[in-house]
């Protein structure tokens, strides 16, 4: 995490879409995943189809892990879509693959099993009207 908080401290200059370089995108070859407070940033659906994560993040500027070297419409539609100066490092493809699909089963996981905590913290009375709709319904 501060590798990648020192990365975003070497931007040099502001370019007309807020992404924050020099021109040459630094690599970053030992991302290992993405911490959980950075995956909701984008939508899993952009990460899948652009191939691109938010891996850290520093004052209003946005670490963004992608694949592809130049390509400034992708970096426009993150700066618009997030709202916040974006600092491109480059990815391996391989590595994004594996990045995304660490992302997807982990959202995949939370869904699965965010109703069971909710449920547990519910009071007593409430669980049991609903264990007995459940019932209700198995037997209909």
């Amino acid at each position: 995490m501060a590798m990648i908080k020192a990365l975003s401290m070497l931007a040099r200059t502001k370019n007309r879409n807020g992404c924050l370089h020099d021109g040459n995108i630094p690599r970053l070859h030992d991302v290992r995943r993405v911490p959980p407070r950075y995956q909701q940033m984008l939508p899993l659906p952009v990460s899948k189809s652009y191939r691109c994560v938010v891996l850290g993040g520093a004052s209003r500027t946005l670490t963004v892990g992608i694949v592809e070297r130049e390509d400034e419409e992708l970096l426009d539609f993150l700066h618009v879509l997030t709202g916040a100066a974006i600092f491109p490092v480059l990815v391996e493809p391989k590595r994004m693959n594996l990045l995304v699909a660490r992302m997807e089963r982990y959202q995949r996981f939370r869904k699965r099993h965010s109703r069971a905590y909710y449920v547990l913290s519910l009071p007593l009375y409430v669980r049991q009207i609903l264990l007995l709709r459940e019932r209700k319904e198995r037997e209909a």
